[in-house]
């Protein structure tokens, strides 16, 4: 067997090792997708994609800080960046997310503001919602089954990337082709919040009670 085809087996052998080297492309598509939407926000003085852009980019970052505190571990004897402690700590920084947005929902609809968007917006994000939920569904599971904390942290960033997502097709949709001002619109637009708010927090007080009962074995 080749050194190449040694690699291959390597990455094709650990969901794992697949998950993390697949994180950069997928780091690189994400910032491709929110400077695309950043522009829209721009260009059509959109707050409400302005700000779920925003959104976006923190998951960037949580990609980043998991990554980091990841390879950290694998280098420091420092207890602080054992694999629980990461989660933890992700699971923790997932929960302010989760708080922020949630916040954020609550504030547009109080305020009754309009979200508008460019057209070309709705077939950008609905083609990337759809990939991104699909392959986040399937890679949730699959995160579970390897029992690293690493794995399935970068999975629910996915997840959380997937909602952020589809919370901005969902406004867009309703957008065009609904009356953005009518009490429905706004009705829609917060229940769809509201659902990626529960969902989100669900899976960050998994992390931190996972956490909790592994620090107590």
């Amino acid at each position: 067997m080749g050194k190449l085809d040694r690699i291959k087996s390597l990455f094709k052998d650990d969901y794992k090792r697949r998950t993390v080297a697949l994180s950069i492309p997928s780091l690189i598509a994400s910032m491709i997708y929110a400077a695309a939407t950043g522009i829209a926000a721009f260009w059509s003085r959109s707050l409400w994609l302005g700000v779920m852009t925003v959104f976006y980019i923190i998951t960037i970052y949580l990609k980043g800080f998991v990554l980091g505190r990841a390879g950290a571990s694998l280098v420091s004897r420092n207890p602080k960046f054992t694999s629980v402690n990461n989660y933890r700590l992700f699971s923790i920084y997932l929960l302010v997310f989760d708080i922020m947005l949630g916040i954020a929902v609550l504030l547009f609809y109080m305020n009754g503001i309009y979200k508008k968007y460019p057209g070309y917006t709705i077939f950008i994000t609905a083609m990337y919602v759809i990939v991104k939920v699909i392959l986040a569904s399937i890679n949730m599971v699959k995160a579970h089954k390897t029992k690293s904390f690493t794995t399935i942290a970068l999975r629910k960033i996915d997840s959380v990337k997937a909602i952020v997502s589809f919370m901005i097709l969902v406004s867009a949709l309703l957008s065009r082709y609904g009356d953005p001002h009518s009490v429905f619109t706004r009705n829609l637009n917060s229940a769809a919040g509201f659902g990626s708010f529960l969902i989100i927090l669900i899976m960050s007080l998994d992390g931190l009670i996972v956490t909790k009962k592994a620090r107590n074995l």
